[in-house]
């Protein structure tokens, strides 16, 4: 008499398409992903930083006469928030 094995989707276990999912090392794939992510965030954060130092650095040493001849300042201003709000937003995302 013949055993038959259960199916991965009826013992609600989910299966790597290409078959790599299996030992004790089978989930390492979403750690080395989310190391990546990790790097890449910090990365882009990093780099942020920068824009707004840079940004706050014009900003006190400019006279008022000085920010005016610069048409996008405000417009920059938003975008640099705008970042910032996007990657606060992306901190709480589990990559």
């Amino acid at each position: 008499m013949s055993k038959e094995k259960k199916r991965n989707d009826s013992n609600g276990l989910e299966r790597c398409p290409a078959g790599t999912d299996v030992g004790p090392l089978g989930k390492s794939t979403e750690f080395v992903d989310s190391f990546v992510a990790g790097f890449i965030y910090a990365a882009a954060c990093q780099e942020l930083v920068r824009q707004t130092l840079e940004i706050n650095h014009m900003l006190e040493t400019m006279s008022e006469a000085e920010k005016s001849c610069i048409p996008n300042l405000e417009q920059d201003m938003e975008d640099i928030a705008a970042k910032w709000l996007l990657a606060t937003a992306m901190f709480g995302i589990n990559a």
